[in-house]
């Protein structure tokens, strides 16, 4: 459907659609990729266009991604089939390898390009034009072809040719600036967020690309760094920051707790007042005669007595469940955040309801409940279809099925190590 359709067209679709029930495809229905990505910002942008009906293929070396040699491994067992970070970016992806070392293997990529409309990679920007095999290349086997590039620092720029991790894409990229507490050293968020920030912009941008592919037939280079992908959601911060002193949006060593974690019984909630309730409904939550004192009666005197009303929230929270703490300030019309570990959350039943969680079932590993649905589409909604591919699982099925190698063929390049 065209934009510039006339409106009564695009209401009559609507209509229609709304009435329909889901389809048993995706959105990104007919689309081909291949991912040689081997980090976590390529890969779980494969895995999302996968999970909403792109059809991708991972290409690892014979060795395997170094993906693969990343824990936690199932079972403690360093297997190249139960990390756990492998099996959940290569969700609903077929798998072959490929060595692109070798020029046997970079002349099979060339074979591959033009049956697909995108290859995600995340090699140093410039190592794959060395191999003759860089998107200039690539897009002479494909004129259509979408490459997206997603690397610590992008394809250009003095720190291009850096190597860079999580904690140095938070470092430079300002979220490190403005966690932890005033007067201490920055803190970093746990996990892999900026590579998830990574995946998730390099998923999106090649969704744009595909749309301007339809409606012109032109491919494009996607170039994501992903530092600026975690620049991007301090976009606020840095603008308020010369309005501010230079002082850096951090929480205060003491006083003003409120919006961060406090210590309950059962572990930590985030105390908020906001969300409509008056500050009568609040003293009433939380049981104290104190907080109905003079000090506490304005914004005014409780900004000026704000450690004492720490401790005085904290004296009546401590003995309180979170979970009895959450719901009630949620009906009190009070914005409480509950700090959930791991396990409460694999149990959330706001994430059960939505069917966040699937159960998969791996060859190797056996079955697992995972993480799977990112978000839902009426129409076409997420997927489950396989787990990640095991070590060349499809090879047979590409080189011989696809490229219509021999079995004598075959048996070469694998003895020759180009699969």
């Amino acid at each position: 459907m065209r934009l510039d359709q006339p409106e009564e067209t695009k209401r009559n679709l609507t209509s229609t659609q709304s009435q329909q029930a889901p389809l048993a495809h995706g959105p990104l229905d007919g689309v081909k990729v291949l991912d040689l990505s081997e980090d976590i910002a390529g890969s779980f942008c494969g895995r999302l266009l996968a999970d909403y009906g792109a059809d991708v293929l991972k290409l690892e070396p014979p060795t395997g991604a170094s993906l693969r040699r990343l824990g936690p491994f199932v079972g403690d067992d360093p297997h190249p089939e139960k990390s756990l970070f492998f099996l959940l970016m290569n969700l609903n992806k077929k798998g072959v390898t490929l060595n692109l070392e070798t020029i046997t293997g970079r002349n099979i990529l060339k074979r591959l390009v033009p049956h697909v409309d995108v290859v995600i990679e995340s090699y140093r920007p410039g190592y794959l034009a060395d191999l003759g095999v860089g998107y200039d290349d690539l897009q002479k086997e494909n004129p259509a072809l979408t490459m997206t590039s997603i690397t610590p620092f992008g394809q250009t720029g003095p720190y291009s040719q850096y190597q860079g991790e999580e904690v140095v894409n938070y470092a430079m990229g300002l979220i490190m600036s403005i966690s932890g507490v005033q007067g201490q050293e920055p803190l970093k968020h746990g996990g892999f967020q900026a590579q998830y920030e990574g995946g998730l912009n390099g998923a999106a941008s090649t969704s744009m690309a595909l749309f301007m592919q339809s409606n012109t037939g032109e491919g494009q280079h996607i170039d994501v760094s992903v530092t600026e992908c975690v620049a991007s959601t301090a976009m606020a911060t840095q603008t308020m920051y010369p309005f501010m002193g230079g002082t850096l949006p951090r929480r205060r060593a003491s006083g003003s707790a409120f919006g961060h974690p406090m210590a309950c019984e059962d572990g930590w909630i985030i105390v908020q007042t906001g969300g409509g309730a008056t500050w009568d409904t609040i003293a009433n939550f939380f049981g104290d005669p104190q907080l109905k004192e003079p000090k506490f009666a304005d914004p005014a005197q409780r900004i000026r007595n704000t450690e004492e009303l720490d401790q005085v929230v904290l004296d009546s929270i401590k003995e309180r469940g979170k979970w009895d703490l959450f719901t009630k300030a949620a009906e009190a019309r009070m914005l409480f955040g509950l700090v959930q570990t791991p396990s409460e959350l694999l149990e959330c039943p706001q994430l059960e309801s939505r069917d966040f969680y699937r159960e998969i079932d791996h060859p190797v590993i056996g079955k697992l409940k995972v993480p799977a649905a990112l978000f839902n589409l009426s129409l076409t909604p997420y997927q489950y279809l396989r787990p990640a591919p095991t070590l060349g699982q499809h090879n047979s099925e590409i080189f011989i099925d696809g490229l219509e190698y021999s079995r004598e063929d075959f048996v070469r390049l694998r003895q020759l190590d180009v699969i």
